[in-house]
């Protein structure tokens, strides 16, 4: 998995449609309608959307 954000391809699978990127600390989901969700981790582990598409 490419990470869209930063092109990083050393992504980290979290689940069945679920990744995370190091590099930008962003969260990749795709739902079942294969719609794109990305989350920005903060510090204190929470996260926040960045775009849905």
């Amino acid at each position: 998995m490419k990470c869209p954000i930063c092109g990083n391809e050393n992504t980290g699978k979290l689940s069945k449609s679920r990744y995370f990127c190091s590099n930008c600390f962003v969260e990749i989901f795709y739902s079942r309608k294969d719609q794109l969700q990305l989350f920005r981790i903060l510090e204190d582990g929470s996260a926040h959307p960045i775009c849905v598409s």
